[in-house]
């Protein structure tokens, strides 16, 4: 997963949120409207953003809890080629996570580009803060979303070994040896502490993503008084 500094993040929207409670800033802000509407128009598509990539981490943890059934399943059942076979299961899930994670990098798509509204001049060179943590903001939902994509990308089951894919293992017919059942309860095992580190990473993104997304809210709050002052 790529590095994000969020306490950095923080650090610097605390500051911009703090600048707005200002009194000498506001009362600048007061006799500049057209530059305050476009900055409030911009911290609302971070807003918009942020919800969206909020619900794709929570469908993302669901479809890992999933997983992880699935896995204990396999671990207990013989495994059989159908509909019911709990691989089939684990593969559907895993195109579901690829497609949502790519249906919101889509939708952010351009946003590194500053085609979202920010490539604004402050009225006030200290404004500057409000626009840079914006920005800030907006590349680090984008990285969060990747960093996402790439942790649905991982192939947790279908690793290769000198025996074969476990996938390939588990697709065998009924009976199999002693030492096969060992290594794919090993390899299960192992994906199911996988998928673990996952599903708490992903815990660690949302707690970051919700807290960003209230102080997203205090600017927009900020922003609108001064626009309605």
């Amino acid at each position: 997963m790529a590095h994000m500094n969020f306490e950095a993040l923080r650090n610097l929207h605390e500051s911009a949120n703090h600048l707005l409670h200002s009194p000498v800033i506001r009362q600048s802000l007061v006799h500049h409207g057209k530059w305050t509407d476009d900055v409030s128009e911009a911290s609302l598509r971070m807003l918009d953003v942020c919800s969206t990539s909020r619900d794709v981490l929570l469908l993302v943890k669901d479809h890992i809890q999933d997983l992880r059934i699935t896995l204990r399943r396999s671990n207990s059942i013989d495994i059989c080629p159908g509909e019911d076979n709990p691989i089939a299961a684990y593969n559907m899930i895993k195109r579901k996570l690829k497609k949502e994670t790519v249906k919101c990098l889509r939708s952010l798509k351009g946003m590194k580009g500053g085609s979202d509204g920010l490539d604004l001049l402050p009225v006030d060179h200290r404004l500057n803060v409000v626009v840079d943590m914006l920005r800030e903001v907006r590349m680090t939902i984008v990285a969060i979303v990747e960093s996402t994509s790439t942790l649905v990308s991982v192939p947790w089951l279908e690793g290769k070994s000198t025996r074969g894919s476990l996938a390939t293992k588990l697709m065998r017919s009924r009976g199999p040896s002693l030492s096969d059942t060992w290594v794919d309860r090993a390899a299960l095992e192992s994906a199911d502490t996988r998928l673990e580190a996952v599903e708490i990473a992903i815990e660690d993104l949302e707690i970051e993503l919700e807290c960003m997304f209230r102080r997203l809210i205090q600017t927009r709050v900020s922003l609108l008084n001064i626009l309605t002052y």
